[in-house]
């Protein structure tokens, strides 16, 4: 066996509890587990759980250094198959994980994701000031984070709920631990009313107030978007929160404290007694944020001659795709990524034979659209420049969109962090072509994302369509919700001010 370390031989890949070893590790490393049985990464951890640091003796082909690398593997990319703790690793074999205390003030690393945070005793909640007695707790939790998991299983419905709930509860989690360095469970109405102030300031105060004030810098709490959770540059946040995100932090931390009160894990909710308000602050709230949020029809013509001009091939007709789900589909970012061939149905409508597509939405709940032939052909121009059979021979599950065929998963489903970066791309594109000429209008397509397809869609339906017909459309659980793209009074007002003399 070779006496040397393998550090880096293996490569960085999401793992779930059922993917095959043999397509992810190198042959030499694979096949002496798959005579032993390890087939996944699955029975790879179950084995190590099971066995403890010396797992790998009775495997001949794996030695200390490559169970050292296969566990270091696991605990970086396996989050979802289960956590590597100590007992996974020979004596003196876990640096990873002994440089990564989520205490350590002076470290970077102290900030970490949720599947990699190493809470110390005395802030696990084991002991929290607000804890309930365990007799009347329904939770099967002896700590603030098990708890904090229990909640996650329970009430993220789908797996976009659970990447929202997941990301506000994460980020107050670390919060306490290491700005206020308080148990979850001990968490009291002050505090509660100081993490909407510390929202509020992130991100938009000088570094010499905010020290005045607060305990850890703000950069340490802020990084590149769509970092990935496995990097040691990921951060909670990105910049500082808008009002509709900060609105949003304080809704589903108020949910998870009201699930630990109503559980019995905890004696009270904190948020009981702080104010449900989030305040604007300055410079927020302009009007009919929703309407301003779409393109207008000069700025979708720049769009569809940017679109034309580009070569043929799958990234052109992938980018009409995207373009076409969005704006004339009113399709969310999350509906595009797990789109698939089998949407694409043909069912009658009244007297007629209709071309639709059924879209599996929010709340698992699924709304159908009729596609017209234009839409049509350019699902179908999408799939035939991937070499695969049109609509109705082709496999139901084929996605929609996949990535090129180069990079980490070449070829493979789109990323809600790759389906953001190639639009952004395409909109500063299209931006920097007409910046000379019609600078506004540049502006406009660099503040543009993903979901302002989506608000683009709902101001052109609203004019041709009532609006419980676009409500449906859009899949809005509340009229309301769609009432938000119409702007009546502002439109009276800017018909009657253009009429108005300058001088």
């Amino acid at each position: 066996m070779s006496d040397k370390p393998h550090s880096g031989i293996l490569k960085d890949t999401s793992l779930r509890y059922d993917t095959p070893l043999k397509g992810v590790l190198p042959p030499d490393w694979a096949a002496p587990l798959a005579a032993c049985d390890i087939q996944t990464a699955e029975d790879l951890y179950e084995c190590a759980a099971n066995c403890g640091a010396g797992w790998f003796r009775s495997i001949p082909g794996i030695d200390a250094d490559m169970a050292t690398e296969l566990m270091n593997w696991l605990d970086r990319c396996g989050s979802g198959v289960g956590e590597v703790t100590e007992r996974f690793y020979l004596p003196g074999r876990s640096p990873s994980l002994q440089a990564r205390s989520v205490m350590t003030q002076s470290s970077e690393e102290g900030i970490v994701p949720l599947e990699r945070l190493r809470v110390p005793p005395e802030l696990s909640g084991a002991d929290g000031l607000n804890r309930a007695p365990a007799a009347a707790c329904s939770l099967d939790a002896g700590t603030d984070l098990e708890a904090l998991r229990v909640w996650l299983t329970a009430r993220a419905s789908n797996p976009n709920t659970e990447a929202s709930y997941r990301k506000e509860a994460e980020r107050f989690y670390l919060w306490c631990l290491i700005e206020r360095k308080t148990a979850l469970s001990s968490v009291r109405a002050g505090d509660a009313a100081l993490y909407l102030r510390w929202l509020e300031a992130l991100g938009r105060t000088d570094e010499g107030a905010w020290a005045s004030k607060w305990r850890i810098p703000q950069s340490r709490w802020i990084g590149p978007k769509n970092t990935p959770r496995q990097s040691a540059a990921w951060r909670p946040f990105n910049g500082p929160l808008q009002v509709a995100s900060r609105r949003n932090a304080v809704v589903v931390v108020r949910q998870l404290f009201n699930f630990l009160k109503n559980t019995g894990y905890l004696i009270f909710s904190p948020f009981d007694q702080v104010s449900p308000k989030v305040p604007l602050l300055k410079g927020e709230g302009a009007p009919q944020a929703f309407a301003d949020r779409s393109l207008t029809e000069d700025q979708w013509a720049e769009i569809v001659d940017r679109i034309v001009s580009l070569p043929e091939g799958w990234p052109r007709e992938r980018m009409k795709l995207i373009l076409m789900m969005g704006k004339s589909l009113g399709m969310r970012a999350s509906e595009m990524l797990d789109a698939k061939a089998g949407w694409i149905v043909e069912r009658r409508v009244g007297f007629k034979v209709r071309t639709a597509i059924e879209i599996l939405g929010k709340g698992a709940k699924i709304r159908r659209l009729p596609v017209n032939a234009e839409q049509k052909a350019i699902i179908e121009d999408a799939l035939a420049a991937r070499g695969i059979a049109g609509l109705g021979a082709a496999d139901p599950e084929t996605p929609l969109l996949i990535n090129l065929g180069r990079g980490r998963n070449a070829g493979g489903p789109m990323t809600r962090s790759g389906l953001y970066v190639v639009l952004r791309k395409f909109f500063d594109d299209t931006a920097n072509a007409i910046a000379g000429e019609r600078p506004m209008d540049a502006a406009k397509l660099r503040a543009s994302s993903t979901h302002w397809l989506r608000h683009t869609f709902a101001v052109s339906a609203l004019g041709e369509m009532s609006v419980n017909v676009v409500q449906a459309a859009m899949g809005h659980a509340s009229v309301a919700t769609t009432g938000r793209y119409l702007a009546p009074e502002e439109e009276t007002m800017s018909e009657a001010m253009e009429k108005m003399h300058a001088l």
